[in-house]
């Protein structure tokens, strides 16, 4: 069984992104990872996250790239954030007002859990708040 990974909207922009502090960082990890032959997950939110953050025509393309990238890669599996996933993650940000966690985080870290996915591939520290491993620190 392959290891997986989450993939969080800070290391799809740190990979993209030559003057993000996290660049080379970021792509020395993603060759690690795809040595490893790891599985990776990401969400429709986190898909959202990145054309949002992308979206000055300056990086429009590079962005539908990516999404296209994602989409039509056999070792990113895209999880639908529907509203079970939605209502659980809510439930979550309700009741956790100690951390700044945003819903976004929220629907990450449900997903995380029900697909039994320790680590994820952030420089998030919400992550390691949730109890997750963040790879990218």
């Amino acid at each position: 069984m392959s290891r997986s990974i989450f993939i969080d909207t800070t290391a799809w922009l740190a990979l993209i992104n030559k003057s993000d502090d996290f660049f080379n960082k970021a792509c020395s990890i993603r060759d690690e990872l795809l040595k490893d032959g790891c599985h990776f997950f990401v969400t429709n939110y986190i898909i959202v996250e990145i054309a949002n953050s992308l979206s000055r025509k300056v990086w429009r393309n590079r962005a539908i790239s990516l999404i296209n990238f994602i989409y039509n890669s056999d070792d990113i599996e895209v999880i639908e954030v529907n509203k079970e996933i939605y209502n659980q993650a809510l439930e979550i940000y309700k009741h956790r007002q100690d951390k700044e966690w945003g819903l976004t985080d929220c629907t990450s870290f449900i997903v995380m859990s029900t697909n039994g996915i320790a680590e994820a591939f952030t420089n998030d520290r919400h992550f390691e708040q949730a109890g997750f491993i963040a790879l990218l620190k």
